[in-house]
Parts: C-alpha cells; structure tokens; sequence
C-alpha cells in the first residue's frame, strides 16, 4: 500500500501506540485519547502547522496535573521528547504525505480521523485550517465573516465558499 493511501486513522494508532507502555492490556480510554492527541500534534507540525504543539500545550499540562496516574502508561512524561520523536518518525515513515489532520478522535472506540489534502501552492495552511475548523465545528456564521475580515469577500461570496466546505466535508 502506498504510503499515501494509507487510512490516516492506522497511522495515527501506529504513531500513538510508540508513546505508550507495552503491557498485557489496553490503555485506558484517557491514555489513548491523549497518545492520539500527541501524534495528532506532531504529524501537523510536520504538515506545515508550526504553532500545533504551542495550541494544545494548555490541554496537556492540564491532564498532567489532573491525572498524574495517567502517565505511568507512557513511556516517558517528557511531552517535548515525545512529540520530537513522533515528528522525526513521521519524517522518516512518511516523509512525502503533507496531508492535516482537522479532527482525530477516538469515537465509539474507533479511531476516527478527518483530513484535508497538501495545502496549495501559495495558500497560508493555518489560514486554511482555521477555516475549515470553524465550518467543521458548526461555526459557519464565524467562517462567513472570518472569509469577508481576512478575504474581503462579500456576504454572499463567503456564504458560497462556506457552502462549497461544508459539501467538501460531507456536513449536509
């Protein structure tokens, strides 16, 4: 299989099961969730989103003070050298894949992950992904005005470029 094709959610586990314990039995829900998390924020670093680490650093320290247990099922509680190590595997494993990761979770015990392609030549990728984060989390009146503040678009140019993501993401 290509490493392209590759269903993004195997790769995540894949990435994910590197920072954690081996063991007799499975990680509990939170330590999955947060493993996914990390390999989450390290595969978009690698794709062009250099602020992913810094944007989710409240959440982890966070869960590192709420449930210090939790990080005996890591193989280590240094989060830095966890996620270098998780950016140089995907640079090694899959150097030439550029597509990020808008969603990635574990629903219903299945890992679950949306993905937009490479971003285009001369398109800012956080610009993007902001854009397309607010249309995913419902937020379309938000991506309307963030499209006119930011694209100087007109009500209705913006409505019709919200429109067109949200069919993209299979939102209707």
């Amino acid at each position: 299989m290509a490493q392209q094709t590759k269903k993004m959610s195997e790769i995540m586990k894949e990435m994910a099961e590197r920072l954690l314990r081996k063991s007799n039995s499975a990680p509990s829900s939170e330590a999955a969730q947060v493993a996914l998390m990390f390999a989450n924020i390290a595969w978009n670093e690698t794709a062009g989103l250099g602020h992913a680490r810094e944007n989710y650093r409240s959440a982890w320290e966070t869960i590192k003070a709420e449930n210090p247990e939790m990080w005996s099922e890591f193989k280590s509680i240094d989060v830095e050298a966890m996620l270098d190590e998780l950016v140089e595997y995907k640079k090694t494993h899959f150097p030439d894949d550029q597509r990020r990761i808008l969603t990635c979770g574990i629903p219903h015990g299945n890992i679950r992950v949306e993905w937009l392609p490479p971003v285009a030549p001369g398109v800012d990728s956080q610009w993007e992904m902001r854009l397309y984060g607010l249309v995913r989390t419902g937020e379309r009146e938000q991506a309307i005005e963030f499209l006119r503040e930011t694209r100087g678009l007109s009500r209705n140019d913006a409505a019709k470029q919200v429109k067109k993501i949200v069919s993209e993401l299979r939102l209707e």
